[in-house]
């Protein structure tokens, strides 16, 4: 797979958004995952080829470049970043038993949880072995410290299954855990190494942050009314797996809906028929409505934070790609 062929698929969630830095990126990830020997070089590049939006590395480069030009240690804090959220999507795949991504099998589909779990292991200490230069050990602080969120996030996902208990903060702070934390963090990093004030990287987190609230929300109702095809994976997992989402909080909320669905959760077993209603009464009671007016909240909130950050065409990029999260399809 060429360079241009990996630019050109990640032009495909952002079809209205050019970000030709990325070219540096994605001929460093090939550089890389080539070094890599037998299956977990396969299984690196089999990863790779599948594509992706590169958010994080956009995210990463383009807070840097709001305050200075483009430097080789941006590049270097984005490549570990995608790195870091490949190694995570690899592990989540295992723990999910997840048989497609991106409408591709996935690694653990195509070679089992155990290449699975060391080609994620295998990514993220390349990822580290970028980070550890002296330069980016601040970088390396800020994406240490959202791996282990990451972490905590699937925990208390796996422990709150299935559970009609769940408040609005605790699922907040979920997915600030699964989702936010990392994509602030990459703002951070960037930013960093670009030399902003310690104002401008808490405006950074903050936009990062918010950005993850949105797209995490999006994620939860495109599991419900995305298609499969633009997904790439089915629909309807969270609902299955009791996965307790902003759009069921909502119709937990519901006075009669509630007690409905609170019974079924307590069976600890949604079958395809339980899934399909559950999924018509969100659709009936206005609840993937108000998700989505959430996830435009946090969009807003996220926007506001690049106010007072000086005015650039990296700065317009930003506020354009929280829009187009905000309504992506896949």
């Amino acid at each position: 797979m060429s360079i241009q062929q990996s630019y050109v698929n990640t032009e495909t969630s952002f079809p209205k958004l050019k970000f030709t830095e990325l070219l540096f990126v994605e001929d460093q990830l090939q550089t890389v995952l080539q070094q890599a020997d037998g299956l977990i070089r396969q299984t690196c590049i089999s990863l790779l080829e599948s594509g992706g939006k590169r958010i994080r590395p956009l995210l990463t480069l383009y807070s840097g470049m709001c305050f200075a030009p483009l430097n080789p240690l941006m590049i270097d804090a984005a490549v570990a970043s995608e790195l870091i959220h490949m190694a995570s999507l690899i592990h989540d795949d295992v723990i999910d038993e997840s048989e497609t991504r991106r409408g591709k099998p996935t690694v653990v589909s195509q070679y089992g949880n155990h290449a699975a779990i060391l080609t994620g292991d295998y990514l993220f200490a390349e990822a580290f072995n970028i980070l550890s230069r002296s330069e980016l050990l601040t970088s390396m602080n800020f994406l240490v410290k959202a791996i282990q969120a990451m972490c905590h996030g699937e925990v208390h996902q796996a422990d709150e299954q299935f559970s009609s208990q769940v408040s609005f903060a605790e699922y907040y702070k979920r997915i600030a855990n699964k989702t936010g934390i990392l994509l602030a963090a990459c703002c951070q990093s960037g930013a960093v190494l670009a030399g902003a004030s310690a104002a401008e990287l808490s405006l950074m987190r903050e936009y990062g942050m918010n950005l993850g609230y949105a797209y995490q929300i999006t994620d939860d109702i495109l599991d419900i009314e995305g298609d499969a095809d633009s997904l790439g994976k089915p629909i309807g997992a969270d609902l299955v797996n009791g996965n307790i989402t902003l759009p069921m909080l909502y119709l937990l909320d519901k006075p009669i809906y509630g007690n409905w669905l609170r019974e079924i959760i307590k069976v600890r077993s949604i079958t395809p028929l339980g899934a399909l209603s559950i999924r018509e009464a969100l659709l009936n009671t206005g609840c993937i409505e108000e998700a989505y007016q959430t996830a435009t909240h946090c969009i807003n909130k996220a926007k506001a934070c690049l106010d007072n950050i000086p005015a650039s065409t990296y700065k317009t990029t930003l506020l354009d790609l929280a829009d187009t999260i905000l309504h992506r399809k896949a």
